[in-house]
């Protein structure tokens, strides 16, 4: 079977405090607001937020629905999730990847998110137009992001 990996790093400054930012981006519940192919993220563990806490999400198109599970947890710095391979037509894509928060000011953040999809299959054969896919995906999704952070529209 073809196996490769993607890995794009996406960074950007937002006006808002890094508790807020870290708030925001840590609320699994909410990533369909601002990452476009989420139609939805349940949490399916109990308690607070930590490592070992597993999520349930749904992308479109298709509703196609597989867990992550969250695999690094620093409160306040940084999150990293994994999970099995979400299974589409000729190969499969596995959820890795990261976000890390760091203030620059009082009122300033700088987050970096790594998405590092494992694929498999013909998904595999196609590294190239995904990665070029992911980039600007996850360039746009992240705008979408500081524009809703920094409008306040996020609490």
């Amino acid at each position: 079977m073809f196996r490769t990996s993607l890995d794009e790093e996406i960074a950007v400054e937002i006006e808002r405090p890094s508790e807020e930012v870290w708030a925001f981006v840590t609320n699994f519940e909410r990533l369909p607001e601002w990452l476009d192919e989420f139609e939805a993220v349940v949490k399916e563990s109990d308690g607070p937020m930590s490592r070992g806490t597993v999520f349930r999400y749904t992308l479109s198109p298709g509703s196609r629905s597989a867990t992550l599970e969250v695999v690094d947890w620093q409160p306040g710095r940084r999150l990293a999730w994994d999970g099995p391979p979400l299974r589409s037509r000729g190969g499969g894509a596995r959820p890795r990847g990261f976000f890390e928060v760091t203030a620059i000011g009082e009122s300033r953040t700088r987050l970096v998110s790594r998405y590092q999809p494992e694929l498999t299959g013909t998904l595999a054969l196609m590294r190239p137009i995904l990665k070029r896919w992911l980039r600007k995906q996850r360039t746009a999704d992240t705008q979408r992001l500081k524009q809703l952070l920094e409008s306040n529209r996020a609490e």
